[in-house]
């Protein structure tokens, strides 16, 4: 997946879009610029000079709009080609381009460049603003510039400026972003909060919980996500008592990052919404948390969970319960689960109960190594690998004669760890 972006920028961008870069005459030698605070930001991987940041934020103003976000949405995450020598690569692949390609995740020191990107967070796309906001965030800006950019007259430089400062984490900047959370424009806000998150420094918990309960839903959700990044224990009960809010994109976020913080605290307020919250998503969430936090006390209410109305809670659950610290007696509805309609329940299923690794589901884990789900044979084998009984050997044993290959070599895995001579 990660390869995609080689082709999106080579060919969705259209064939003289980054040829354009490498063809055209030879630019001066970039600028190279150092932050304030002295720090040399050039690397072994140079970054694109101005030519190509133009061709690239021009060319991505002009495409479908779904391919623009594709492109930004990778930015940043794509493999350097370097040292690969083209393996995986298509034989007609131009080396030049890959060159070309190559040169955009790195770091942007030519100060022109930076101009042009610049010039884009107040354009009227918000993709290629995105796109400048990503490149400003890996370039060589300096501090006072890009604070100047944080308290600019125009709200999308502002936003794109925050977004900048997260996607680079700048420590520098912290200060203004923190004052930037009242910014009269709840996007701005809300991206200032996003920013303190990616940037991690746990000096702006403080900050972030004044705007946890109260205001602009963005900016809360934002803040809570960003207090979940930074899993300090002085976000729990404030996130806790928004898992009442009116708000059910509030809950969700709530429900979903308590369990990043692994706090006690936060276990009964989970197991009240797995059971009664009326929103789906946020049920799911609070089980997926309670599997993180991993108490075996959670174990009633998430086996109770595998009877919900909703499949994606039943899933949630199911996994949750295997993800408990010394549970050891797995809950009847995980072993119904095993003869669910979904698919995807039955495969999570079988490997919560390989987890908890109970000899009483072992007759119905045998039961499952005649059901036509070839992936469904390979996860009984595999939990009854993990169970380990002569009873559970002798199923194993029969497995490795399976039709599927999958499904022989996990049974000749899981005999050669039970070490049964």
């Amino acid at each position: 997946m990660r390869a995609i972006p080689i082709l999106l920028v080579s060919t969705a961008l259209g064939a003289g879009a980054i040829g354009a870069a490498v063809k055209m005459a030879p630019p001066s030698p970039p600028q190279s610029i150092t932050i304030s605070d002295g720090h040399d930001w050039e690397r072994s991987r140079p970054g694109p000079d101005s030519g190509r940041v133009a061709i690239l934020i021009d060319a991505l103003g002009r495409t479908d709009p779904v391919v623009c976000e594709l492109i930004a949405d990778q930015l940043g995450n794509f493999w350097w080609s370097g040292g690969r020598e083209g393996v995986g690569r298509l034989a007609a692949a131009s080396p030049t381009v890959q060159v070309a390609k190559d040169s955009i995740g790195g770091t942007i020191t030519d100060a022109r460049a930076i101009n042009r990107i610049i010039a884009e967070l107040d354009g009227s796309s918000a993709c290629t603003r995105r796109v400048a906001s990503k490149l400003l965030g890996q370039s060589a800006i300096s501090a006072p510039r890009l604070n100047a950019l944080l308290t600019d007259a125009s709200a999308n430089v502002r936003e794109s400026a925050a977004s900048a400062a997260g996607n680079g984490e700048r420590h520098e900047v912290i200060p203004t972003l923190e004052r930037a959370l009242d910014d009269r424009a709840p996007a701005v806000a809300a991206m200032a909060a996003w920013a303190l998150g990616e940037i991690e420094d746990h000096a702006s918990v403080p900050r972030l919980l004044k705007f946890v309960r109260t205001g602009d839903p963005k900016v809360r959700l934002a803040a809570i996500w960003s207090l979940g990044r930074l899993e300090d224990g002085r976000g729990v009960q404030d996130i806790i008592a928004t898992l009442r809010d009116p708000n059910v994109a509030i809950r969700t976020m709530s429900a979903d990052v308590l369990g990043d913080f692994e706090n006690a605290e936060a276990i009964g307020p989970l197991e009240r919404a797995l059971g009664s919250d009326a929103d789906a998503g946020v049920r799911a969430a609070a089980a997926s948390s309670l599997g993180k936090i991993s108490a075996v006390s959670s174990g009633p209410a998430l086996g109770r969970g595998l009877s919900d109305a909703d499949i994606a809670v039943r899933r949630a659950a199911a996994e949750a319960l295997g993800n408990l610290d010394e549970l050891r007696t797995a809950p009847s509805g995980l072993v119904a689960a095993l003869s669910s309609t979904d698919p995807e329940l039955r495969h999570v299923a079988a490997k919560s109960l390989a987890s908890i690794a109970d000899p009483a589901t072992t007759s119905s884990l045998v039961g499952l190594l005649s059901n036509p789900d070839a992936d469904l044979r390979k996860d009984a084998v595999e939990a009854l690998g993990k169970i380990g009984t002569p009873t559970a050997v002798q199923a194993i044993t029969r497995a490795l004669t399976d039709r599927d290959p999958q499904v022989r070599k996990a049974a000749a895995e899981a005999l050669g760890d039970i070490k049964d001579s």
